[in-house]
């Protein structure tokens, strides 16, 4: 046998042959009792935290996917700008404008402004062919005039949202 395995053999003799007394059990039972009760009173609120973290976590940033652009308002969808040759890159490049037009301009401005760039892009729609090339020979006289009566009303609007607006 390695002098290991006899130490331990012989601690274990040892051990054997001792008696505890009967008060010790009880204590000892006391004691693990209250590092259960200590224990399990700090775990729950520990879990809630890390609950409550990784709820955030996955909420925020879905919420904000789930929120609708504002793009959406003015075509619909990101399909429909793909049938009139646009891209997802035109599509996200239109609602960071908007956003930042939103942060520009104050909510009846804004309110306003989306109004008008409705039915601005509804004329251009029936405008722009496949390709995205625009054929204003496809709009009414009338058609044209609003063409160009909105563009004139869209341009303070513009010049604020870029920064050329003149105090």
């Amino acid at each position: 046998m390695s002098i290991d395995q006899e130490l331990r053999e012989e601690l274990r003799q040892v051990a054997d042959s001792m008696h505890c007394p009967p008060d010790l059990y009880g204590r000892v039972k006391q004691s693990y009792q209250h590092y259960l009760n200590e224990k399990r009173g700090r775990s729950p609120m520990k879990k809630r935290l890390l609950a409550g973290i990784a709820a955030v976590a996955i909420l925020i940033p879905s919420a904000v996917f789930a929120s609708s652009y504002l793009v959406d308002d003015l075509f619909g969808s990101v399909e429909n700008i793909e049938k009139i040759g646009g891209t997802q890159e035109d599509y996200q490049e239109i609602e960071r404008f908007l956003q930042t037009a939103k942060g520009k301009l104050t909510e009846a401005e804004f309110k306003e402004y989306m109004e008008l760039t409705k039915q601005l892009m509804q004329l251009k729609l029936k405008m722009t062919d496949k390709n995205g090339v625009r054929h204003e020979e496809k709009l009414t006289k009338e058609e044209q005039q609003q063409w160009s009566q909105l563009s004139s009303k869209l341009a303070p609007f513009f010049e604020k949202i870029n920064g050329n607006a003149k105090p």
